[in-house]
């Protein structure tokens, strides 16, 4: 089953694509579920710095809501959910809840994108950290905090799990995942005990690191521990990325033997066997 369960429109500060432009490039590349992952918070413009408010973003949120429904009824075979990529910061827990709880999500994706104050996703900011730190402080730093956010863990799937390799990759070579082992299975632990599943983004497949996001190696870890719900994402930011590499994402899950993906409603998952 093709799904992209990554995507943002134009209620995210980082997109200006159209819902309507979304559905139908997913319709034309055959997927049969979309969900709409907005950013919770917001960007300020000196130096990539993060702001989020419960009253701004329910306020966006309500607004992207309402454009979903309408653009539903011209696309009534293409199921386009809605959700939310929130970010992992220690001081926005509180408000991050309130804002969960407020909101009648169908699906969220937990995403940590900052070590030692850098955004590490953007290439923008990446290399002021990877120019000054080892590799074992930057990888095993964004893996700490990836720990606490699953501890937090009031989401349903990390998204793009070791997106730290994307820029990283240019600095230390290559992503071992087996360097990180301990560190990365005890995240894994705490997902399988809080029911957490795992993002296959296949954003850079074909670009930057050229990898998907996880590696296949800790997806044979998921799979090891039990892991039961995977999700499929493009990370698109543009309507013309919707759905772009899901089929060789959905080839490799079938590679590593994963069984089935999982699409959700109102939070609750459903397997969908491959």
């Amino acid at each position: 089953m093709l799904i992209d369960y990554h995507i943002h429109n134009h209620f995210s500060p980082d997109s200006e694509s159209e819902t309507e432009k979304i559905a139908a490039k997913a319709v034309e590349r055959g997927m049969k579920e979309i969900c709409i992952t907005n950013h919770g918070e917001t960007f300020l413009k000196d130096g990539g710095r993060e702001t989020f408010t419960v009253e701004e973003a329910v306020k966006r949120f309500s607004a992207c809501r309402k454009e979903i429904a309408e653009t539903q009824k011209a696309f009534p075979n293409l199921p386009i959910r809605f959700g939310a990529e929130i970010e992992y910061k220690k001081e926005w827990l509180p408000l991050l809840k309130t804002f969960v709880d407020k909101m009648d999500f169908d699906f969220i994706i937990g995403s940590h994108h900052i070590v030692d104050g850098v955004v590490i996703s953007s290439h923008h900011f990446a290399a002021d950290l990877f120019s000054r730190a080892g590799e074992k402080e930057a990888y095993a730093g964004y893996f700490e905090g990836l720990l606490k956010m699953v501890e937090w863990g009031h989401f349903d799937a990390v998204g793009h799990f070791d997106i730290i390799k994307k820029y990283g990759h240019q600095f230390y070579g290559p992503f071992r995942p087996k360097k990180y082992k301990p560190e990365i299975m005890a995240v894994l632990l705490m997902m399988k005990d809080k029911g957490i599943g795992i993002e296959l983004n296949a954003n850079c497949l074909r670009d930057k690191c050229k990898e998907l996001f996880p590696h296949p190696d800790i997806l044979k870890w998921c799979l090891k521990i039990g892991i039961e719900n995977y999700t499929m994402g493009s990370d698109g930011h543009e309507w013309q990325n919707t759905g772009l590499n899901i089929k060789e994402a959905l080839q490799i899950a079938k590679d590593v033997g994963i069984p089935a993906i999982s699409t959700y409603i109102k939070r609750r998952p459903t397997q969908h066997f491959i």
